[in-house]
């Protein structure tokens, strides 16, 4: 009877363990399962889902399709994310990974593990061609448009210190499309963002300002200390070693 006792115990006690690593976060991951990835749907090239077809396109597409393949993934499950919420989903287990033009800074190393980075790509600022503007440092005192949940606002914030005493006034949007089209009704003076996805919204009206604010580096993005985060590390690394992720790249470009 004691023994019987034991044993309930000790399954319960497994049980609640098990509970508590799913509820702390930690998705359960194995070979033959799905690759759970968190993607943007609005990047054209990147990441972009077809809503007619109901699938995704794009870079970052094929990038998690083969990163599961070489997991010993059972195939890929997408998930739509944005900036204010990609960082949530991952904490919260919602999704494995995130491959969604997240790029790799000091701030974000400290929350998640990042794979090398398969992407690089300039942040630009563009305006109409009826502005004014020939340089971005010309900026200061103006309202420039940035996506809310990037860090992009922080970068041209913090650098127009250094050219104006004005500064710059920041407008968020929460799409690239809200964005442009802030730009064409004259709500802002300029936006910023990816080169690679400025491009998208590109028309003869427009132009970029010469000259880059700062240089993205994307990575694919684990919890931190995940057992996870070994395996896409090895994985990234031989893709860029054999030019996996410069053949998408090309595909797409």
């Amino acid at each position: 009877m004691e023994m019987k006792k034991i044993r309930m115990l000790s399954l319960v006690l497994l049980i609640l363990l098990a509970v508590h690593g799913l509820a702390g976060g930690q998705r359960a991951m194995a070979e033959g399962q799905p690759l759970v990835v968190g993607v943007r749907d609005d990047i054209v090239n990147f990441s972009f889902l077809n809503e007619t077809t109901g699938k995704y396109y794009g870079l970052e597409v094929d990038l998690a399709k083969e990163l599961a393949a070489r997991l010993g993934r059972d195939g890929v499950e997408f998930v739509t994310v944005t900036p204010t919420t990609r960082e949530q989903v991952l904490q919260d287990g919602e999704v494995d990974c995130l491959i969604a033009c997240y790029s790799i800074n000091e701030e974000r190393q400290e929350l998640f593990d990042f794979s090398a980075p398969y992407y690089d790509d300039d942040t630009v600022f563009m305006v109409q061609t009826s502005s004014c503007f020939s340089r971005w440092m010309d900026l200061g005192g103006m309202t420039v448009g940035v996506l809310a949940g990037s860090n992009t606002g922080e970068l041209v914030a913090e650098t127009m210190k250094k050219y104006s005493h004005k500064g710059v006034q920041l407008q968020e949007e929460d799409t690239y499309q809200a964005l442009s089209d802030a730009l064409e009704r004259g709500d802002v003076d300029a936006v910023c963002m990816d080169g690679c996805i400025a491009q998208a919204y590109m028309n003869e009206d427009r132009a970029y300002l010469p000259g880059s604010l700062a240089t993205q580096y994307y990575g694919v993005a684990t919890q931190k200390g995940s057992a996870l985060s070994e395996q896409v590390a090895a994985a990234m690394d031989e893709m860029l070693s054999d030019g996996t992720v410069q053949q998408y790249i090309d595909k797409w470009d």
